[in-house]
């Protein structure tokens, strides 16, 4: 079970603790505190270029930063385009200690007022936050309302410390059991037994006061949301043992409708993801270890990995997403520490270029060594980097988009956001991009180092990457005036120009043919006689077929004996323009559909040394029967077996063959008629045994 550092004096684990006191007579006020209202707060943010909305931006962990210096660096966070800042625990704690090398003190607070020796008084917590208002910037702070700091380890590691406020360490109903989880597949143990520190009974509605003072308390100064530290060892209602702790304290809170609560949930043995969703969002600690690896940390890289979020059927929306935490840097096991800054920075594109989730982008400590700088001080800075900042730019600037994703090599991602933008994380060589695409038409020229200029049109994106380089591509709306009204009388309608109209065609179909008429006339006006026009494939499932010089028209679809709208009906109306038709529905742009994480599981797939598994096939997603575009390297974790995952749009009938490739692009398909398999979200496993 990952947690906090080992203390090495003591010998046990320490994880973050707070000891909870009452904050007597705190008043309440809205969030901001006395900063600015929510009104101004929103200008702000905008006249920085961040969202409204905390989830929409991604969170800046300034780990073991002080309140101040957090304050004096507000302008920089703020034009790195961070929408947040997430705080180390504010409360109080056991020692006075300063060397970076004890962080862990923050984690074993022995009370709930605001400040500490580390980071900063009361007041200096407020000044941070009202500042914090004046550039759009959300404050998350650290809390940890599951155990308390100990009194040394061997026989005191289940005892509170001798300076916990005593109206918590005196109350016997305010202590779980003294001992330590020894199942972590037990539900009961993991919420009622503790993990190397004191564990509070966090079931005990007095106990429960005492947190929900501390968090308004905390709202009341300027907090715009909480991390909750080993929120997956607090019970949840329908746990065996059972309580109302998380309904109870998040539906106190003051302006709960404007915080951004999350918890720590470490996935794995009993972590009730889905539950703790239901009620916050929560950590995807899967999909980091995923991501680092896809970047080539302790494994050859392979963009593929970082798809799947690895969080089952939760939202994307309740993630909390990140490439490492202040848990796999600091802790003893040092599971990220040994990534270098290129890694660090390429798996940051990977998941902050990504729809929906919340990024947390952690600041490592300064100076030399792990631990180079004391507690309080800023970190190393890498959160400046011109990359790193184009990104949140980037992020920030797609709110509301969807998301698609290509992986063009290994070592190659495409992650597109609607038609308005897309980054190209590249972690191999120089390469000349060449793929479909969902963009709108134009040229994009790229905000990051990657540099050049990629030119979008019908349906193809096209330009040059060098090797190890992200290119950031979006084009910003027009802030010009528009021109005062004139007096002249206004022109005749504009020309008619035709229309292109596309069509995504559905499973089971062929190339499908577009016929069209315009029943607004007496006589009718028609095109080409039945079956009509033939649609050219753009890729995607995407077909296209041209209206010349009409302005309206009525459109059927057909291949073979289907058609749609069907037979009687009439035609969909389309006007002027670029029209999009899915599903019956027609738009003006593109639009997002939906798409599905499938795994590909090939059995009985030996491969000699060099030798990887790939999946191809007759869709774009699967590189078009292209081996060099083919999806993969797979897993194989379960050697012979091997897993590669794709996304692809659901309802789409594709074909497809596994195959074999080395590095010197020598390719072995696997023999027989290709494979058959139509996408669905109900079913998005294919398992197969490789024919050779």
């Amino acid at each position: 079970m990952p947690l906090k550092k080992t203390n090495r004096r003591w010998g046990s684990l320490l994880a973050g603790a707070l000891l909870l006191q009452t904050i007597a007579g705190a008043g309440y006020a809205a969030v901001g505190g006395n900063g600015l209202n929510g009104t101004a707060e929103a200008a702000a943010a905008q006249s920085a270029g961040l969202p409204a909305a905390t989830k929409d931006g991604v969170i800046f962990h300034a780990w073991n930063w002080s309140f101040e210096n957090i304050r004096k660096n507000l302008p920089a966070i703020a034009a790195a385009g961070f929408k947040s800042v997430q705080t180390s625990p504010i409360q109080g704690n056991k020692e006075p200690a300063v060397d970076g090398s004890q962080w862990w003190v923050l984690y074993q607070p022995v009370n709930f007022a605001i400040g500490n020796t580390q980071l900063g008084t009361r007041e200096q917590f407020r000044l941070m936050a009202e500042e914090a208002d004046k550039y759009g910037i959300s404050i998350i702070v650290d809390v940890v309302a599951n155990h308390t700091g100990n009194a040394g380890g061997g026989e005191q590691t289940y005892k509170p410390a001798a300076n916990v406020d005593p109206s918590i360490r005196d109350n016997a109903a305010f202590w779980h059991e003294a001992r330590g989880v020894e199942n972590w597949d037990d539900r009961w143990q993991v919420t009622q037994w503790g993990i190397g520190l004191p564990d509070l009974n966090t079931s005990n509605q007095e106990l429960q006061n005492k947190v929900i003072a501390f968090l308004n308390d905390a709202v009341a100064l300027g907090a715009d949301g909480f991390r909750f530290d080993a929120a997956k060892h607090i019970e949840l209602p329908d746990d065996p043992a059972g309580s109302n702790f998380w309904p109870r304290v998040l539906g106190a809170l003051t302006d709960k409708e404007k915080l951004y609560n999350y918890g720590e949930v470490l996935q794995g043995a009993a972590d009730n993801m889905a539950g703790y969703a239901n009620l916050m969002s929560v950590t995807a600690s899967n999909l980091g270890h995923e991501v680092r690896r896809a970047v080539g940390f302790g494994s050859s890289v392979n963009v593929g990995l970082s798809q799947p979020f690895g969080a089952g059927n939760i939202n994307p929306s309740k993630l909390v997403t990140w490439v490492e935490s202040h848990d796999t840097y600091a802790n003893d096991s040092s599971e990220s520490t040994a990534m270098t800054d290129y890694q660090l920075e390429m798996g940051w594109a990977l998941i902050a270029a990504r729809a929906e989730t919340t990024s947390l982008f952690f600041d490592r400590p300064a100076g030399s060594g792990k631990f180079g700088s004391k507690l309080g001080e800023p970190g190393r800075g890498l959160w400046k980097d011109p990359d790193v900042a184009a990104v949140n730019k980037f992020h920030n600037a797609m709110a509301g988009e969807g998301e698609y994703l290509r992986t063009l090599r290994s070592e190659t991602m495409l992650i597109e956001r609607g038609a308005k933008g897309a980054v190209i994380v590249n972690l191999g060589g120089d390469m000349a991009v060449d793929s479909v695409t969902n963009m709108a038409n134009g040229v994009y020229t790229s905000k990051a180092s990657g540099g050049g200029s990629f030119t979008v049109s019908n349906g193809r994106i096209k330009g040059n990457l060098g090797g190890g380089k992200i290119a950031v591509l979006y084009n910003e709306a027009s802030t010009a005036p528009t021109a005062a009204p004139s007096a002249t009388p206004a022109p005749s309608a504009a020309p008619v120009t035709g229309m292109s109209v596309h069509f995504y065609k559905p499973a089971g179909w062929g190339t499908p043919n577009m016929y069209y008429y315009d029943d607004s006339v007496n006589p009718v006006k028609n095109g080409p006689a039945w079956p009509g026009t033939a649609m050219s494939d753009v890729g995607g499932g995407w077909y296209k077929a041209v209206i010349p010089s009409w302005g309206q028209a009525k459109v059927v679809f057909n291949s073979g004996s289907s058609q749609l709208p069907a037979a009687q009906q009439t035609g969909y109306a389309v006007n002027n323009g670029e029209v999009w038709v899915i599903d019956g529905k027609i738009s003006s742009s593109k639009p997002s559909q939906s798409l599905v994480n499938v795994t590909f599981t090939i059995q009985n797939a030996a491969t000699v040394t060099g030798q990887n598994v790939y999946i191809s096939g007759n869709a774009a997603e699967l590189g078009s029967w292209d081996p060099a575009k083919a999806i993969g390297p797979g897993s194989a974790s379960n050697y012979p077996a091997w897993t590669v995952t794709a996304q692809l749009p659901a309802g789409a009938a594709i074909q497809f063959k596994a195959l074999k490739k080395d590095s010197s692009g020598n390719v072995v398909w696997e023999s027989g008629s290709n494979r058959s398999y139509t996408v669905s979200a109900s079913s998005p496993n294919v398992t197969f045994s490789f024919a050779n």
